[in-house]
C-alpha cells in the first residue's frame, strides 16, 4: 500500500522546512556576518518567503518547459532544474542580502554561496529525514506523487458530495 502526499501535507512540509532553517540559520548567519540576531532573522526570513514564491513559479514554468523537451533532456531535467533553481535564487538573494546587511555585492555572493553549500546537506538531511519518519507514521512505503496532488482530492470530494439519486417513482 502506498500513499500520496496531499496538497496540505506539502504544505506543512515546505513550512517545516523552511522554519526549521530559519531557527538554525538565522543565529549562524548572525555570528558570521556579525550582525544582530534581528536583522539576520529578517533576512533568513525574506529569503525564505522569495525561495517558496520563486519555487513555485519556477517550478511551474519548467513543468512547461520540460514538457516540450525531448527524452534526452528529460534525463537531465533534475539537474537543470536544481542549477537553474538555484541560479535564479542567488539572483534574487545575493542583491538582497548586499543591501540588506550593508555589504558589497562580492562579500553577499561568498556568503550567499557558502550557505548553499551548507544548505545542500540541510536540505537532504531535512528530507531524508522526514521521508524516513512518515514511512513509520503511515506504514507504507512512500511513493512520490504528481505534480498535482489536488486532483485526488478533487475527485473524493466529488465522489463523497455527489448528488443522491432520486428514488423512483411509480406513476400516477
Amino acid at each position: 500500500m502506498t500513499t500520496q502526499r496531499s496538497l496540505y501535507e506539502r504544505i506543512f512540509q515546505v513550512l517545516l522546512f523552511e522554519g526549521l532553517a530559519i531557527s538554525i540559520f538565522s543565529p549562524v548567519l548572525s555570528w558570521i556576518v556579525d550582525k544582530p540576531l534581528g536583522d539576520a532573522t529578517a533576512l533568513t526570513v525574506a529569503i525564505s518567503i522569495t525561495a517558496m514564491l520563486w519555487g513555485f513559479a519556477f517550478n511551474s514554468f519548467f513543468g512547461i518547459l520540460i514538457s516540450y523537451a525531448s527524452s534526452k533532456v528529460q534525463k537531465w531535467k533534475r539537474v537543470i532544474h536544481a542549477l537553474g533553481f538555484e541560479t535564479g535564487l542567488v539572483l534574487i538573494a545575493v542583491p538582497l542580502s548586499a543591501w540588506w546587511l550593508q555589504m558589497s555585492f562580492v562579500q553577499a555572493l561568498l556568503m550567499d554561496l557558502g550557505l548553499l553549500l551548507v544548505f545542500l546537506p540541510y536540505t537532504f538531511c531535512f528530507y531524508w529525514a522526514y521521508d524516513m519518519l512518515r514511512q513509520r507514521l503511515v506504514k507504507a512505503p512512500v511513493k512520490p506523487s504528481p505534480l498535482s496532488p489536488h486532483k485526488l482530492l478533487v475527485a473524493k470530494r466529488q465522489s463523497q458530495y455527489a448528488p443522491a439519486r432520486p428514488a423512483k417513482t411509480t406513476g400516477s
